[in-house]
C-alpha cells in the first residue's frame, strides 16, 4: 500500500506536460512521506532520490486561514510556514489536492503537475520522468536549487527604508 515509515500515505508528485525539465517543476517531482500534521493536515517532505546529492528540502503542507485567506491552502515550500514558497493551491482539503497547482505561487495555475497517492503505477511514472532529466539535465543545474520565492505580503522593510537605515548607521 501507500503507508510509509513515517505512517500515512506516501504521495507523488508528476508532470502530466513536456516541462520536467523546468526547474521548478524539477525541484517539485518527487516522492513525498508523511512527516507527522501541520494545522490539522498531513504534512509531507520529499525523499531524496540520491543520498547525499546537494538538493533543497521540500516540503508539501497545509496553512490554514489564521493569516488571512491568500495564505490558506496547500503549499511546497522549503520549510514548513517558511517564506519561501514555489506553488500553493487554493484548497482546503483533508489531503493534498491532485490538482489546480499555481506555479509561481501567486502565478497561473499549471495544469500538468500532479500530485496523487503513491501506487506501482506511479512509481513508474516518477521513475521515468525522473530518469528522462537525468539524461537532460547537466549535473550543475541538479546540485544549483531554485530559490523560492518570498510572498510580497512578508517583506518587511520596503527598500528605501533599508537604505536610509545604512546611511544612518554610516553616519554614526
Amino acid at each position: 500500500g501507500a503507508e510509509a515509515e513515517g505512517g500515512g500515505p506516501t504521495y507523488i508528485v508528476t508532470t502530466s506536460g513536456n516541462d520536467h525539465d523546468q526547474v521548478v517543476i524539477r525541484t517539485l517531482l518527487g516522492e513525498y512521506r508523511n512527516m507527522g500534521t501541520n494545522h490539522g493536515r498531513p504534512m509531507f517532505k520529499k525523499v531524496l532520490q540520491k543520498p547525499g546529492a546537494s538538493t533543497v528540502d521540500v516540503y508539501m503542507y497545509y496553512w490554514d486561514a489564521r493569516d488571512g485567506p491568500t495564505f490558506e491552502g496547500w503549499w511546497f515550500g522549503n520549510k514548513v510556514g517558511g517564506s519561501s514558497v514555489w506553488s500553493h493551491c487554493a484548497s482546503s482539503s483533508d489531503l493534498p489536492p491532485e490538482s489546480k497547482w499555481k506555479i509561481p505561487w501567486d502565478g497561473a495555475v499549471r495544469e500538468t503537475l500532479r500530485i496523487a497517492p503513491a501506487t506501482p503505477e506511479q512509481m513508474q511514472v516518477l521513475q521515468q520522468q525522473l530518469s528522462q532529466l537525468a539524461q537532460q539535465a547537466p549535473q550543475a543545474s541538479v546540485s544549483q536549487p531554485p530559490q523560492p520565492q518570498q510572498p510580497a505580503q512578508q517583506q518587511v522593510q520596503p527598500q528605501a527604508q533599508q537604505q536610509q537605515l545604512q546611511q544612518q548607521l554610516q553616519q554614526q
